[in-house]
């Protein structure tokens, strides 16, 4: 009994390959003569849909033996409109419909193609120097301080690629830096982290952490007046206030008080709530410093009224 059903699936089968069928293929395109100096963005991994009918035999063939050889589409005759603010190029996919049918199996009528407008976002090729960046902030053992500015070699990389991603990159990061705490100047070799669609001239840059140990040291720093008018005189106690700072060996003898200004506001006494103390604060400090205190943060004061003589 199952040889005879077999049998009877096996003829049902080749008898409805008879027929005539519309079915759907996949056609792989492939875009050719891209501009010099171009690239393409978006729209480079299209396929088009051929809607073909014939009998069972060739559908089957068709989906058996073949495989279908990518259509090229000349870029460079391709012509362009303005989409959503942006230039689009565009092309028929019948174009090419003679290339198409030459791969269809004889006996198959091409009924369709779709979509029947290919589209292309293409851009100029931009290159441009990306300054580097770490990512992540190197630790370092008590008493040890950056000694000076983290250095890359190099400092910069150049990127290639489509002007309208280039212009938004401003920075090349490295990958996670992992160390333990430093006490002593580290160099080594990072990698930088890739960017979709453009290319780095480098992929790895030497990275060096300068490291010194750091000491501390006292300054005085007079206590100036912003706000008052004309017609008032201030005078603090004190008049100055001493500043701890902790900085690399290499640069605390070359921080002195004047590289400090400390300030107290005359607003604080003009209100009708007169301040009985008014708050000291440090607006300017020097750059090459880890950390500093000051003392006191608040100051006396004597306000009183200019001679107009």
């Amino acid at each position: 009994f199952l040889i005879f059903l077999l049998m009877a699936t096996a003829f049902w089968f080749f008898n409805a390959l008879r027929g005539e069928y519309v079915t759907t293929f996949s056609y792989p395109v492939r875009f050719v003569n891209v501009p010099e100096n171009h690239v393409i963005v978006g729209g480079a991994n299209q396929k088009i849909e051929l809607k073909v009918k014939s009998n069972g035999y060739a559908i089957l063939r068709q989906r058996i033996s073949s495989r279908f050889i990518p259509v090229n589409y000349d870029v460079s005759s391709m012509r362009t409109i303005i989409r959503d603010g942006k230039s689009v190029s565009y092309m028929l996919s019948r174009s090419q419909i003679n290339n198409v049918r030459n791969q269809l199996m004889v006996g198959m009528e091409l009924a369709d193609i779709s979509p029947d407008t290919l589209f292309l976002h293409v851009d100029k090729v931009k290159k441009k120097a990306i300054p580097v960046r770490l990512e992540g902030k190197p630790v370092f053992e008590k008493q040890f301080i950056l000694a000076n500015t983290i250095v890359f070699e190099p400092e910069s990389v150049t990127v290639t690629g489509p002007a309208s991603l280039v212009d938004t990159i401003s920075e090349i990061y490295t990958k996670l830096l992992e160390t333990e705490a430093l006490s002593d100047t580290f160099i080594k070799k990072i990698e930088l982290k890739p960017i979709d669609n453009v290319k780095l001239s480098d992929n790895v840059v030497t990275l060096t952490i300068p490291v010194e140990r750091y000491t501390e040291k006292m300054v005085n720093v007079p206590i100036s007046v912003k706000g008052l008018p004309d017609s008032l005189w201030l005078k603090t106690f004190p008049s100055s206030l001493e500043v701890t700072f902790r900085a690399g060996m290499s640069k605390v003898e070359t921080i002195n008080g004047s590289d400090f200004s400390a300030v107290v506001d005359a607003a604080e006494i003009l209100k009708t709530d007169r301040a009985k103390r008014l708050r000291v604060r440090i607006d300017k400090s020097p750059e090459n410093i880890e950390s500093f205190d000051y003392a006191p943060l608040f100051v006396e004061y004597v306000l009183e009224l200019r001679n107009s003589n």
